[in-house]
């Protein structure tokens, strides 16, 4: 037991007693003082309490005070003095007590009496033997090891001192020869050696006295009667007998009647103490019992909850586990429209059926005199019969008599609203009452953290959205900028080819039908390398849709195309044992269509690419032409919707997730062999022409897919440029500036047939030397060709120093990266006009007689 788990009145005993042994001492030294035999024998004739037990009493109340000082004291420094004070008061009346034990064992007075008690009378053989006894167990009183000893003497002096007060209450000779003790040191005997096992009430004897159990309670009710009406009832018999009212007999057996009577009163009154604990204690371990149980259902329903994230399926556990566990005989929750002041049931538990049709029933809060709970109270209605609204009406019609309406609070706003009902009248307890409030509170606040994980979510999947489209743009942007340099690279080794290609297409005439169909073929792969290259360095920008102006014949494009990849189809794969049967479906009289003829023939080349692909054994190639109708009723013809091309192969084909992911970006099937942009590109061509696409695929079947494209009715062009057909009728004097050698060469060549003065600078610096000595020479160059991407000096420079020498003088720069340069969409400052490579015959034809044109005028 703790220190404040014991009551207070063995404390009061234990002061109570110091002060009292003090007095009393106090007391008998006065009478010795003043001759005053009341105050030294108590009743004349009766023995004497002497100096020596004076003294020894007044040390021993002065100790006996110290003690509550040695436990309660906040300061260590008072403590360890009142500690040690007290000990040695105890140790001089243990002392004083063995002195006098020694004078009386050796039959004579010894010097140390003499000290002690000078000319006064000495103390009693039996009080110095219990002054021993309590001095010492003062001595011990707070040591845990000396406990039971400090017991042990307390007990035995107790019953030295009781032996030698009973001769003054019964009369008779003392029970022990030496016991002369004087009634009021027999009395503090008594006292002081109760104020000890007072002073530690924490163990022992006092701990069972001080206990707030069924045993303390006996005991606080017994012992007391049970010292005090035997003495009195054997007094009171002793009296009559003496004064001749009755026989030793009739005595005794009034002594016995006397001891059963009372004793009976006590049993039957601690019996019935003991019933009216027991039943209490029973109620409260049923209500703790009721506790742990609502406690485990809490825990169970709170388990519950943390496994689902969605409020519906919360608000369904919640119901099932109050019927089931509480339990309720009817259940629902309400959620609060605060614009229309309404409720509106979205859940209701199962097992009363009558009323499972309540779902999605709107309450009206004032008129069911729910208005309370929107303040978050709780509202319990234990006969709902004497109610005229509406909704509990309807309960009492299922059959249900009692009701709690838990509001489910959010932020201090009303959320919603738990029902709870049971068939008897009041069929809810305060328990119950207090265990839906605290469901209430945890509802809500499971619901709300279903929103904002639902928000949370949706949040979340947008951003990965958008961290998905960043991405891919990212790729894109730089897959295009890293395109932009291949580009460069590819137009510039092309060039050459291409201006070769086209002089011999011009100035050959006597070519034979064979070599100027393949001269043809180099120049249209060449022309839509050139077109593809700069398409990807455009995939990082956002491309306005291209003007769709040129008609196209979409079953001379096929021939076309399968005859530039004729290569690819038939000849790499027999290499390898593989067969590719090529075969072609193409409609007559099919209608042109509208667009690029070499981004559609760019698309045909990528699906035919993607059809040798997913036919590793060989398989069958079908290219099939032909006219798309829209579907019509019974009763109308079907009209034509525009122009389809198919490419059907009979290879792996692809699973549905295949075939829906096939068109992102950097997807791909094959491997280390796919960059997942072939589709992209197609995609992109189909969108820019208006077209649709479409792709049927199935594993072990094939692949199916469908470009339609919109029908034209003799689409007319806009007129090309016409070509000239021999050299321009005024030559004119040309810089050319490049650091490609390869690229040098033919410029002059086909320049140089048109008969112009050429002349060639290896690289930027070199250009802008040669500008300048011309012009000191006077003579001048008439006209600039530059290329854009040079080392240490580039186009740009080499264009910036020529106009400040001779702004007059045109400059047309050459480029390999496309028309757009970094973020620029516009013709560079100095710069007269942009040219891409490859560069053709008939632009640079073009733009000299532009310029030399100008510079005449």
């Amino acid at each position: 037991m703790s220190k404040a788990e014991v009551p207070r009145w063995p404390q009061r005993i234990h002061q109570a007693t110091a002060g009292l042994l003090v007095l009393v001492a106090l007391a008998v030294l006065w009478g010795w003082a003043a001759d005053n035999v009341r105050l030294k024998s108590v009743v004349s004739g009766w023995p004497r309490m002497v100096v020596p037990t004076a003294v020894c009493f007044l040390l021993a109340g002065i100790a006996l005070g110290l003690l509550p000082l040695v436990r309660e004291s906040s300061s260590v420094r008072r403590r360890s003095i009142s500690f040690w004070a007290s000990q040695g008061l105890s140790l001089l009346v243990v002392v004083m007590g063995l002195s006098r034990l020694l004078s009386y064992a050796l039959g004579r007075d010894s010097g140390i009496d003499h000290l002690f008690y000078m000319r006064f009378s000495a103390m009693a053989p039996a009080t110095a033997i219990n002054f021993i006894l309590l001095g010492t167990a003062s001595l011990l009183a707070g040591r845990r090891r000396g406990f039971q000893l400090f017991q042990v003497l307390t007990l035995l002096a107790n019953l030295i001192a009781w032996l030698a007060f009973s001769r003054f209450l019964y009369g008779g000779a003392p029970l022990i020869p030496q016991d002369t003790l004087a009634v009021h040191t027999s009395l503090l005997f008594l006292v002081w050696s109760v104020a000890l096992l007072c002073s530690w009430p924490e163990d022992g004897l006092m701990s069972l006295l001080v206990s707030d159990s069924a045993g303390g309670l006996i005991a606080r009710k017994l012992l007391f009667p049970a010292m005090i009406v035997p003495i009195s009832v054997g007094w009171l018999r002793l009296q009559g007998q003496r004064a001749g009212w009755y026989g030793t007999e009739a005595g005794l057996s009034l002594f016995a009647l006397s001891n059963v009577v009372t004793f009976g009163i006590l049993v039957w009154i601690t019996a019935a103490a003991l019933h009216r604990s027991d039943l209490s204690r029973r109620n409260g371990e049923w209500k703790l019992l009721e506790q742990l149980a609502r406690l485990d259902l809490l825990r169970q329903i709170t388990q519950a909850i943390g496994e689902r994230q969605d409020m519906q399926s919360i608000f369904q556990v919640v119901l099932r586990s109050l019927e089931d566990d509480l339990p309720i005989d009817f259940g629902c929750i309400a959620l609060y429209d605060r614009a229309g002041m309404v409720l509106t049931v979205s859940n209701v538990g199962v097992r009363q059926a009558v009323l499972a049709d309540l779902r999605h029933t709107t309450i009206g809060i004032d008129e069911n005199g729910f208005g309370r709970s929107l303040n978050g109270q709780l509202i319990y209605e234990p006969d709902l019969d004497r109610l005229t609204t509406p909704f509990p009406r309807q309960l009492v019609q299922g059959g249900l008599h009692s009701g709690v309406i838990v509001p489910l609070m959010v932020e201090d706003a009303l959320f919603g609203i738990l029902i709870a009902a049971r068939r008897e009248w009041e069929g809810f307890s305060s328990s119950d009452c207090e265990f839906l409030k605290h469901l209430g509170d945890l509802m809500a606040l499971a619901a709300h953290q279903a929103q904002m994980y639902g928000s949370l979510q949706r949040a979340y999947d947008d951003l990965q959205s958008t961290r998905q489209t960043v991405m891919q743009q990212e790729r894109l942007r730089a897959f295009g900028q890293m395109a932009s340099g291949i580009a460069h690279d590819i137009n510039n080794t092309i060039s050459p080819a291409a201006l070769y290609t086209e002089s011999l297409l011009e100035m050959e005439t006597g070519l034979s039908r064979q070599s100027r169909r393949t001269l043809q073929t180099i120049q249209r792969a060449l022309n839509d390398v050139s077109n593809t290259l700069t398409r990807l360095t455009d995939l990082y920008r956002q491309r306005e849709p291209q003007v769709v102006s040129a008609p196209i014949d979409l079953n001379q494009l096929v021939r076309q195309t399968i005859e530039l990849t004729n290569a690819r189809w038939s000849a790499m794969p027999q290499q390898h044992g593989i067969v590719i049967r090529m075969v072609t479906d193409l409609a007559h009289g099919i209608p042109l269509i509208r667009g690029l003829e070499n981004e559609i023939r760019e698309v045909l080349v990528n699906l035919i690419f993607n059809a040798v692909d997913a036919m590793p054994n060989g398989g069958t190639l079908t290219l099939r032409t032909g006219i798309a109708k829209t579907s019509s009723g019974k009763d109308e013809p079907a009209e034509m919707r525009g122009v389809y091309l198919e490419v059907i192969d009979t290879g792996v084909g692809m699973d549905e997730e295949a075939r829906r992911r096939c068109m992102e970006p950097f997807f791909t099937t094959k491997g280390d062999r796919g960059t997942g942009l072939g589709l992209v590109m197609v995609q992109g061509v189909m969108e820019r022409h208006s077209g649709e696409l479409e792709i049927d695929s199935a594993l072990a079947k094939g692949t199916t897919v469908r470009l339609t494209f919109t029908a034209t009715e003799a689409a007319v062009s806009a007129p090309a440029p016409a070509a000239h057909a021999g050299p321009i009728s005024k030559p004119v004097r040309i810089l050319l500036v490049d650091d490609d050698p390869l690229l040098l060469k033919p410029l002059r060549e086909v320049l140089e047939l048109d008969g112009h003065d050429v002349v060639t600078a290896n690289g930027g610096q070199s250009g802008i030397d040669a500008f300048h000595a011309a012009l000191s020479q006077n003579k001048p160059f008439s006209i600039v060709f530059t290329d854009l991407g040079m080392p240490y000096v580039d186009g740009k420079k080499v264009a910036l120093s020529i106009k400040e020498a001779a702004a007059a003088t045109p400059v047309i720069l050459l480029t390999g990266w496309g028309y757009r340069s970094g973020n620029e969409d516009e013709t560079p400052a100095n710069v007269d006009l942009v040219l891409s490579k490859p560069t053709r015959r008939g632009d640079l034809r073009s733009a000299v007689e532009r310029f030399s044109s100008n510079t005449a005028s």
